[in-house]
């Protein structure tokens, strides 16, 4: 059973009116890889840097507070054709999603970063996505899951409307 699968059967009655969940991936807060790997203490991303990167795919006249959306250490990242989705991890070894920690609709993406591979031992894909009255929600994917990561943003990428590429 694919992780997508065991976010669609946690989500069984939860979900709306023909959506289904096409991607579901294991995640960590920004740092959490290389701190999982290697046992360093990288601490989580500053918003403002989030923000501020140089490239960024935008959606116009939405304001996003500098704001940190909260994240545990490792959670399930669910994708739907009209939603993101954020879970706390249930189990020990075989993680299932558990509690549903953030849900928003793919409309209220105001803006995403560049998608940051991070190379090394504790290799990483790293992004951030401004949520339009919420704040910033950043994360990044570990090595095993890089693949289905930058699949998983770049659906997410040409489901923003209007995008185009800026330089803050």
């Amino acid at each position: 059973m694919t992780l997508a699968d065991k976010v669609e059967k946690r989500l069984a009655s939860e979900l709306l009116p023909g959506e289904h969940v096409v991607y579901g991936v294991l995640g960590f807060r920004t740092g959490g890889v290389r701190k999982t790997m290697v046992g360093g203490a990288l601490g989580i991303a500053g918003v403002a840097g989030a923000a501020a990167m140089g490239m960024a795919t935008r959606r116009g006249g939405t304001d996003v507070p500098a704001t940190a959306l909260p994240l545990p250490g490792r959670f399930i990242v669910g994708l739907t054709a009209q939603r993101l989705l954020v879970f706390s991890i249930g189990g020990v070894f075989v993680g299932k999603p558990r509690k549903l920690l953030h849900a928003f609709a793919l409309d209220r993406i105001v803006w995403m970063s560049e998608p940051e591979l991070i190379t090394g031992v504790a290799q990483a894909l790293r992004v951030s996505f401004g949520m339009a009255g919420e704040g910033v929600l950043s994360f990044e994917f570990p090595r095993l899951q890089v693949a289905d990561a930058r699949n998983m943003v770049n659906r997410i990428r040409h489901s923003l409307p209007d995008e185009q590429e800026t330089t803050e």
